[in-house]
């Protein structure tokens, strides 16, 4: 136990990166292009909006201050690499989000 808390300890205090960084960074890995079949929030998650797809029962967690653009039936498509979000309705681009407009409060 002790030495989980060192490790943990340890790389808090030797990481450089901001926490918009260190989240930027798990977001660009993410790839999600599917329409969306169910939308709810994940209890056990923070009561984060969760977005469901229609093909392969994929999961995509939606940024707090966009919940309220998505609809079902609308079609999300997010490449790995990219901190662009493309929203689609009726088969027509109605936004690009930007990861890099988001707000992550630093510090305690």
């Amino acid at each position: 136990m002790g030495l989980i808390i060192g490790i943990g300890t340890f790389n808090y205090l030797t990481e450089t990166r901001t926490r918009k960084q260190i989240y930027l960074d798990n977001v660009k890995n993410l790839t999600f292009h599917n329409s969306i079949n169910n939308i709810y929030k994940e209890k056990r998650d923070h009561n984060v909006l969760i977005i469901k797809g229609k093909r392969n029962d994929e999961k995509y967690k939606i940024y707090s201050n966009w919940e309220h653009k998505f609809l079902i039936g609308d079609s999300v498509s997010k490449d790995s690499g990219s901190l662009k979000l493309e929203h689609y309705r009726d088969g027509k681009l109605l936004e690009v989000l930007d990861y890099n407009d988001i707000y992550i409060r630093e510090g305690w």
